[in-house]
């Protein structure tokens, strides 16, 4: 279970976050909503513990993020894979040595057995002739995907998708949706997607965290969120 309780940021002498409190069990998936400069970025780097709270506690399976021993953080962190917004692979490396790279950084020895293991999660992304590429061989959807494959390779608990679908036409929007929807369906991964877009929000999550200025205007279901009476909610969703 990831819990923010009561969490305060400042950055720069600025007040960032304001009052940010909510609680994520291991069955549900969080889709974080807001416009740029809201606070969504910040409030994930605050949960991985990239960021100090001036106020609050951040506790994932009871690990405090902040305050614990160092082993038991980075413990938890090991646990934890990011999907950021640009794929963030590596131009020097194959397909193959980036999606492996998580393994080796872990310290993993058995070539084999990372072989079979890369393989199978870039079957998963639907990519598996694709190992012997180097990115700029890519889409940039397959290259989105190619991340993905990344933070699957050593079966994190959690998985962060910063923007998964930003830039992306909506032909291949909608494939990168569909691998996320059925990762997160077949691998029982609790999910946290951090977006501005709308489309297919029930297939990627079932909590709704929306933020503006730094602050929490909602936290709940998808359908209460399209119910929602606040003036900033009904903008967005109207837009």
């Amino acid at each position: 279970m990831i819990q923010l309780q009561d969490i305060f940021l400042n950055l720069d002498g600025k007040s960032v976050l304001t009052n940010i409190s909510f609680s994520l069990k291991d069955d549900e998936n969080l889709i974080v909503l807001g416009k740029s400069g809201s606070g969504k970025t910040v409030l994930i780097k605050t949960l991985m513990g990239l960021y100090t709270p001036v106020q609050g506690t951040v506790l994932i399976d009871d690990v405090d993020i902040h305050r614990s021993r160092e082993s038991d953080v980075f413990a938890v962190r090991q646990k934890i894979a990011m999907v950021f917004q640009n794929a963030a692979l590596l131009d020097s490396y194959t397909v193959f040595q980036n999606v492996a790279l998580p393994l080796y950084e872990r310290g993993e020895k058995d070539f084999a057995w990372i072989r079979n293991r890369v393989d199978y999660c870039l079957e998963l992304v639907g990519l598996p002739d694709t190992r012997e590429m180097f990115p700029a061989e890519l889409s940039g959807g397959m290259r989105k995907r190619i991340g993905i494959a990344r933070a699957l390779v050593y079966e994190p608990q959690w998985i962060i998708f910063d923007e998964p679908v930003s830039g992306l036409d909506p032909m291949t929007s909608r494939e990168i949706l569909f691998y996320m929807a059925k990762i997160i369906r077949e691998k029982q991964i609790t999910s946290i997607t951090i977006t501005h877009d709308l489309r297919d929000l029930e297939a990627i999550g079932n909590r709704v965290l929306f933020l503006k200025d730094g602050q929490c205007l909602f936290f709940g279901g998808i359908d209460e969120l399209y119910k929602s009476n606040d003036l900033s909610i009904r903008e967005f969703l109207n837009r």
